[in-house]
């Protein structure tokens, strides 16, 4: 392959790399792997940037990161984590304006959710 065709390739991906940084992010807090991936799942299928945190400690570092556009919440991170978790996301600064969804263990995301990437 010619170094022309390398860069030829090279400046034909940055235009959909541009193009994935442009979907929206969703950062879904879940302690239940199994229910993590399925729900990430479903939201990378209908065009969303998908972060994940653990714990809700990961859910409020990874919140201040990455700016995302919407947080999911499970309670599966315990009343009391998940409570805390969107009391300090609600009122940092930097995350305050962010939608916060609570959901329940094994419940599908809600419909208004997954309707709202933006292509």
């Amino acid at each position: 392959m010619s170094e022309l065709q390398t860069v030829e390739q090279e400046i034909t991906r940055i235009p959909s790399a541009a193009a994935a940084l442009a979907l929206p992010l969703v950062l879904v807090a879940d302690a239940d792997p199994a229910s993590r991936l399925r729900r990430a799942r479903q939201l990378e299928d209908r065009g969303f940037r998908v972060a994940v945190a653990r714990t809700p400690f990961e859910a409020i570092v990874k919140a201040s990161c990455h700016l995302p556009d919407l947080i999911l919440v499970d309670t599966s991170l315990g009343d009391a984590g998940a409570e805390e978790a969107t009391e300090l996301l609600s009122s940092c600064p930097a995350t305050a304006h962010i939608p916060i969804v609570r959901l329940t263990p094994g419940r599908r995301l809600p419909t208004r959710v997954l309707t709202a990437a933006r292509y």
